[in-house]
C-alpha cells in the first residue's frame, strides 16, 4: 500500500498496485474476522482473501461516500489503509507464513482446479468487446464515478436520464480503481473474470475448511468447469458472479455456526459478509437470507438456537452499527425504483428444468442427486451440512416463488444451485472413496464436465456476441451523425451496449421481464410504440427528435421466440447482429 501511495505521489500509476490495495491487502488484513477453520493455512488463508477484501473495500468506500466524502484518489486510498488498521488492531490469529510439502500439493491442485477455470471462462470472455449487453451498464457507471467522485448520481443517457439503480458494491469498486489508475473506462470491462476467480477460490475455502484438502480440491475444480457458471458470464451477470463469492463465505460461517461457534470477531465477520451481499447484488441476498432463516429453523428444532444467538446478535449489531453508510445508499436507491412489477411480469422466467440439467451437465445432475442422498444421510452426524441443504431447499422454493406470487426472476435462481450441489459432491465422493481415491474421482467428474463445457462456451459467446467488428462499423456510423444528446431508440438486446457505445440518451423497448424497477415501464412501453410506428410512438418519436433506431435482428423476445421487426424507419446499415434504421 506505501508504494502504491509513492507511486502515486510522483505522479504515476500502477494498476496491479492498485488491485491488491482494493482488495487483497485489506482481505489479508483482516483475516481474524473469518472462521478459525480457514486460516489454519497459508493456502486457504491467501484463497479467502479476495473475497473478504472485495467485502471489506465495497462497504468502506459505500460508507464514505455515503458520508458526503468524494471519492477522490485521497479517500480510494485511505479507506483501504483503514481497513488494514482495523486487521492490524484485531491482532488474531494467522496462518503460519510457510509451506509445508501437503500443502503445497495442495496448493498446486488449487492452482490447477483455477487454471481449468480461467481456460473455460476465457472461451466466453476473451478479447474485446467482451460478449453480453450488461458490461456496458458497469463501464458507464464507473466512468461516471470517476468523473462525480460519488455513487449516488444521474445516468445521464438511460432511458432519456434517470438515477443509477445498480447495486453499488461492484461500482464503488470500479470506480475506484479508475481514480487510482487514471485508465479508460473499459480498463474493468474484464473485471468480471477475476471475480470468477475469486469464486473458485472462495468454493475451495469453504468447503476445505470445513471438509479437509482433499474435499476443497474437488469442490475447486468441479466448480471451475461447471457450463451454469460460464453462461452467466455470456450475458455478464457482474454482480451475481461476485455475490457468489460472499454467498459461499456466508456458507462458511454457517457451517461453523452449527459445529462449534463464532468467537466475537468471526461473528463480527459473518455481519461485515451480509452487509458486503446487501451492497453487491438484491436477489442474491435474498437467497442468502432464505438460507439462514431456514438454518435458523433447524437449530430451533434440532437444538443449538439459544447458543447461535449471541454470536448472529453480534452480526446484526455489526450491520447495524457499522452498515449506515451502506443501509443509506440502498434506501436511496430503492426510493427512486417506483415500486415492483408484480409476479405475472415475470411469468416468463420460470425455471426450465431441461435447460438447467443441460446447464449443470447431465453427468453432474446424476452425480448431484445421489451425493445428495448420501448428505441428507449424513446431516445428523455431520451438521456443517445444515447450510448446504438449507440454501439449496430455498433456493428450490424461489425457483418457483411464482406459485406464491413473488415477483422474482425465478430462472436465475439456477446460479445458485452449484453452491449447494458442488460441495455436496466433492463431500460425497471423498467419503464414500476415501484419501486418493475420492480425488481420483473427482478429477474424472471434472474432466467428464468440462468435455462439456469446452463447446458449450463457445456457443454462449456466440448467443452473446452482439457487439462484434461489423456490429461496431455500424454503430460508429451513428455515432457520427448524432447531434448532442440525440435520442436512439433500441430493441433489448442493444440497451444497454447502444447507451454506452453511442454516449447519448437512449430509449430501449425493455419488457418487464428486463426491468427490475417499475418507474423504468413508462419509458419502455414508449420505445415499444416507436418501434411499433403506432400514432402514439411517431408523435413521441417527432417530439423526441429521433431520428434512429438500433436493432438486432436476431434478438429474441422473452419467451425465446424472434422480435418482430420495427415497422417504420429506412435501413441504414444491416450486418448479423445489427440493423440501424433512420425514421
Amino acid at each position: 500500500m506505501a508504494l502504491e501511495a509513492l507511486v502515486a505521489l510522483l505522479g504515476g500509476h500502477s494498476p496491479p498496485l492498485a488491485i491488491l490495495v482494493l482488495v487483497l491487502a485489506p482481505g489479508l488484513a483482516l483475516l481474524p474476522l473469518l472462521p478459525a477453520r480457514a486460516r489454519t493455512d497459508l493456502v486457504t488463508g491467501l484463497a479467502a482473501a479476495p473475497a473478504l477484501g472485495f467485502a471489506a473495500s465495497s462497504c468502506a468506500l459505500i460508507t464514505a461516500s455515503s458520508a458526503g466524502l468524494p471519492l477522490n484518489g485521497l479517500v480510494v486510498r485511505l479507506m483501504p489503509a483503514l481497513l488494514v488498521l482495523v486487521g492490524l488492531a484485531l491482532r488474531g490469529d494467522e496462518p503460519t507464513p510457510r509451506m509445508t510439502r501437503p500443502e503445497a500439493v495442495v496448493a498446486l491442485g488449487l492452482l490447477a482446479a483455477v487454471g481449468a477455470g480461467i481456460l473455460l471462462e476465457g472461451r466466453v470472455i476473451h478479447g474485446s468487446p467482451v460478449p453480453g449487453n450488461d458490461w456496458a451498464k458497469y463501464v458507464l457507471y464507473a466512468d461516471e464515478i470517476r468523473a462525480h467522485h460519488a455513487l449516488l448520481i444521474r445516468n445521464p443517457f438511460w432511458i432519456l436520464g434517470t438515477p443509477f439503480r445498480e447495486d453499488p458494491g461492484i461500482p464503488a469498486l470500479y470506480g475506484s480503481y479508475l481514480v487510482m489508475t487514471g485508465q479508460g473506462a473499459t480498463a474493468v470491462v474484464h473485471g468480471i473474470w477475476a471475480f470468477a476467480v475469486i469464486s473458485t477460490l472462495t468454493m475451495f475455502v469453504l468447503v476445505r475448511a470445513l471438509w479437509g484438502p482433499a474435499a476443497g480440491f474437488v469442490a475447486a475444480l468441479v466448480w471451475a468447469v461447471l457450463p451454469i457458471n460460464h453462461d452467466i458470464l455470456g450475458w455478464h451477470g457482474l454482480p451475481n458472479v461476485a455475490a457468489l463469492s460472499l454467498l459461499a463465505l456466508l456458507l462458511l460461517y454457517g457451517g461453523c455456526l452449527f459445529t462449534g461457534g463464532l468467537t466475537r470477531s468471526e461473528a463480527a465477520g459473518l455481519g461485515l459478509t451480509l452487509l458486503a451481499l446487501a451492497a453487491a447484488h438484491r436477489l442474491s441476498l435474498i437467497v442468502g437470507v432464505g438460507g439462514l432463516a431456514i438454518m435458523g429453523a433447524t437449530a430451533f428444532v434440532v437444538g443449538g438456537l439459544r447458543r447461535m444467538a449471541g454470536e448472529i446478535a453480534i452480526a446484526v449489531g455489526v450491520i447495524v452499527v457499522l452498515g449506515g453508510g451502506v443501509i443509506y445508499d440502498i434506501v436511496q436507491r430503492q426510493r427512486t425504483f417506483g415500486g415492483t412489477l408484480p409476479y405475472r411480469d415475470y411469468g416468463a422466467t420460470k425455471l426450465p428444468i431441461d435447460h438447467t440439467v443441460a446447464d449443470l451437465t447431465v453427468v453432474f445432475t446424476v452425480v448431484a442427486g445421489l451425493a445428495l442422498l448420501v448428505c441428507v444421510r449424513r446431516v445428523v452426524n455431520d451438521r456443517a451440512l445444515v447450510p448446504i441443504l438449507a440454501l439449496l431447499a430455498f433456493t428450490l422454493a424461489g425457483a418457483y416463488a411464482w406459485v406464491v406470487h413473488l415477483p422474482l426472476v425465478y430462472l436465475r435462481m439456477a446460479y445458485y444451485l452449484p453452491l449447494a450441489l458442488v460441495p455436496a459432491v466433492a463431500v460425497a465422493l471423498t467419503t464414500l472413496a476415501r484419501g486418493r481415491t475420492g480425488v481420483v474421482a473427482g478429477a474424472a467428474l471434472a474432466a467428464v464436465v468440462g468435455a462439456f463445457a469446452w463447446p458449450a462456451a463457445h456457443d454462449v459467446r456466440f448467443v452473446y456476441e452482439f457487439a462484434n467488428r461489423a456490429s461496431l462499423r455500424g454503430l460508429d456510423a451513428v455515432a457520427a451523425q448524432l447531434r448532442p444528446n440525440e435520442v436512439v431508440v433500441t430493441d433489448r438486446c442493444w440497451s444497454f451496449l447502444a447507451t454506452w457505445l453511442l454516449h447519448t440518451r437512449t430509449l430501449p423497448a425493455l419488457y418487464p421481464v428486463d426491468i427490475q424497477p417499475k418507474a423504468e415501464l413508462v419509458r419502455a412501453n414508449e420505445a415499444h410504440a416507436i418501434l411499433e410506428g403506432t400514432p402514439t410512438g411517431q408523435v413521441l418519436a417527432r417530439r423526441l427528435g429521433v431520428r434512429y433506431l438500433v436493432v438486432d435482428p436476431t434478438c429474441p423476445d422473452p419467451n425465446g421466440r424472434a422480435l418482430a421487426p420495427p415497422r417504420v424507419g429506412k435501413p441504414v446499415f444491416t450486418s448479423e447482429r445489427l440493423v440501424v434504421l433512420k425514421l
